[in-house]
């Protein structure tokens, strides 16, 4: 790992916003390719996972996922349950976080697709007591869409037309149709 990289895992941890949030952001922006270093920064990702600010834990979450396709010695499949645990984060949007990005692991391992499309599902079925839980089954309808978009797979397509029709408020389920759409 290059010294511009460490640096940029260095600053997660500045007090400063705008500087926290651009680390973040180039991180997210290498990590969108395989890196070498994935490793590296493993162990202090998963720190993050449990740190009590809400923010690192967001981090930890979205650069785990993105770094997911670099995982050559599968060690998400020791720490899948950590980070699907966040998807019921007590902050709301870790756990929006945490659902926009999981599907990254299932495209990146076939190996935990099952176990994140059956959590994905079951979220979806026991979010309706949840505040905002529109906007949860948008984000799950949407990894959802991802995972078969990476792999076309007509049975998780049907999951998904199957899990809309059970919103029984026809105006979320348009918007769910618009954003799947989209």
């Amino acid at each position: 790992m290059d010294s511009s990289i460490r640096q940029k895992f260095n600053e997660f941890s500045s007090k400063e916003d705008k500087l926290r949030m651009d680390a973040l952001q180039t991180i997210l922006h290498i990590t969108d390719e395989k890196v070498d270093w994935v490793y590296e920064v493993w162990d202090e990702l998963l720190q993050k996972l449990d740190d009590e600010n809400s923010f690192q834990r967001s981090i930890a979450i979205m650069v785990l996922c993105n770094l997911a396709k670099s995982d050559d010695e599968k060690r998400m499949n020791t720490i899948i349950d950590r980070l699907l645990r966040h998807t019921r984060d007590e902050k709301f949007i870790t756990s929006r976080q945490c659902l926009q990005n999981i599907w990254k692991v299932a495209a990146a391992n076939p190996e935990l697709k099952e176990t994140v499309v059956t959590h994905l599902e079951e979220r979806y079925m026991n979010c309706v007591n949840d505040k905002h839980y529109n906007l949860i089954r948008q984000d799950i309808l949407v990894s959802l869409q991802n995972i078969s978009e990476n792999e076309i797979e007509k049975k998780l397509i049907d999951n998904i037309q199957r899990l809309l029709f059970l919103e029984n408020d026809l105006k979320f389920r348009k918007k769910y149709e618009q954003v799947l759409k989209s």
